[in-house]
């Protein structure tokens, strides 16, 4: 990775006040709405504080509707789900480890490039990928358990029962992969519209909008099989949590997308 590139845009009070403001409507809401718990609420309050104020205001955007789109997921064919007891608890309702598990990576990510320890360009390609990765497991998991007969992705012969650590179906992939895609499509749109953070060298960025589509759609699906594979083994083995499994994916794909948004680049 190259050496301190610039720090992130520095806000005035004011800004930091409707960020904490926004932030808090988000977490508060999602409370309220039983999306999350209370621990959950707050650990989302400080990673949307994180990425909006070390990274870029857009970003609560695709937080939320990352959280959106996870809790309709999780709440698809929920009675269904009850009776496997694949549910992911009471409601749908998640907590503060899966909240911790799937937003410290982006929050990780505005942090080191507040520090200016990365470009515009590789924090936005970084920042989106762990939300494609995220969002890829996530519906995989929760579309994943309607498919009749889900295979041990270390053992495709092997027919395991629906929502087992490891578990893959035809089902399940196509959800992670339109999910990553749409989260890339989200986050292309929404800079677009709202325009390219400063220090965004537009001109200089060559084939970048497409980068944006192609990387974290590539990188969160293959996230997903990551996911897959540290289920099947890591956790069985009692080595890793499911949290620290998503962490390892979501983390593992952010960190590959950055040298291989500059070979693409170069």
């Amino acid at each position: 990775m190259a050496p301190k590139v610039r720090a992130s845009v520095e806000l005035e009070p004011f800004q930091i006040a409707l960020i904490a403001l926004a932030s808090g409507a988000i977490a508060g809401i999602a409370h309220k709405a039983r999306v999350l718990d209370l621990v959950g609420a707050i650990l989302a309050f400080l990673i949307c504080f994180i990425s909006a104020t070390m990274g870029h205001w857009s970003w609560l955007v695709l937080l939320l509707i990352f959280v959106g789109g996870s809790f309709l997921a999780t709440r698809f064919g929920f009675h269904y789900k009850l009776q496997l007891g694949v549910e992911e608890s009471k409601e749908g309702t998640r907590g503060g480890t899966n909240v911790l598990s799937n937003g410290a990576v982006p929050a990780l990510v505005a942090l080191v490039y507040g520090g200016g320890w990365l470009s515009p360009e590789q924090a936005l390609i970084a920042f989106t990928t762990a939300l494609a990765a995220a969002a890829a497991d996530t519906l995989a998991s929760e579309i994943g358990v309607f498919a009749p007969a889900p295979v041990l992705i270390t053992s495709p012969r092997t027919r395991v029962p629906p929502g087992t650590d490891g578990g893959i179906s035809l089902i399940g992939s196509l959800a992670a992969g339109l999910s990553a895609l749409s989260m890339s499509m989200v986050s292309l749109a929404v800079f677009v519209l709202v325009g390219w953070p400063e220090g965004f060298e537009w001109k200089q960025a060559g084939n970048f909008d497409f980068l944006l589509l192609f990387l974290p759609a590539m990188l969160g699906f293959a996230g997903c099989q990551l996911d897959s594979v540290l289920g099947a083994t890591a956790e069985r083995w009692g080595w890793l949590g499911k949290g620290g499994v998503n962490f390892v994916a979501i983390g593992t794909s952010a960190l590959i997308s950055l040298p291989l948004l500059d070979f693409f680049r170069n």
